[in-house]
């Protein structure tokens, strides 16, 4: 039986993931962080040395304007973007596939029935015979399946430390499965 009193360590943000969803986003955005860092560094450091190289009083740079056929830096200006859009629209294509949210983490998963209406969310376990409003209790270390509708408008249900973020539409139904690796609260 599902206990909703139990008050474990809090976790609030998936930059602390609780569990493998949120550990697979963090680590998408740490290499989408470095391949972007690729591209903005350069610029970073070049623009203060240009603007004192090339400044209006004692410049030290000479003027050269027939260097716009070089091929080195063409190939540098034109390939790093390009190779880093790709990487990272690489990174984007495997994490689609890896973190489907309709893709079931383990054997019989949780089924959770979740229905939001406006300003709160219900949580339904019919296998427990148990409805909690605006509280989600899963069980450590078990594969969970939330069913999402909702009863209104558009809603989001976002928890970033275990599963981050999904979208629910009324008259449709999506499912999202996660499984919680660590005891908290989040």
């Amino acid at each position: 039986m599902i206990d909703p009193t139990t008050k474990l360590a809090v976790a609030e943000s998936f930059l602390q993931p609780m569990g493998p969803v949120a550990s697979a986003q963090l680590q998408h955005l740490e290499i989408v962080t470095l391949l972007t860092l690729i591209a903005v560094v350069p610029v970073l450091l070049a623009t203060p040395w240009i603007l004192w190289r090339y400044r209006r009083s004692k410049p030290t740079g000479k003027y050269r304007p027939n260097w716009e056929s070089n091929r080195i830096l063409e190939c540098l200006m034109w390939g790093v973007p390009i190779l880093v859009v790709f990487l990272m629209g690489v990174s984007l294509w495997k994490m689609t596939f890896r973190l489907d949210p309709y893709k079931e983490l383990g054997k019989d998963p949780l089924q959770i029935k979740v229905i939001g209406l406006d300003w709160k969310w219900i949580f339904i376990y019919p296998d427990e015979g148990v409805a909690l409003v605006d509280e989600l209790v899963v069980p450590e270390g078990r594969a969970v399946e939330l069913t999402l509708t909702t009863d209104t408008v558009m809603q989001s249900l976002q928890i970033s430390a275990i599963v981050g973020q999904i979208y629910a539409m009324p008259a449709m139904t999506t499912k999202l499965n996660f499984l919680a690796a660590k005891q908290g609260e989040a």
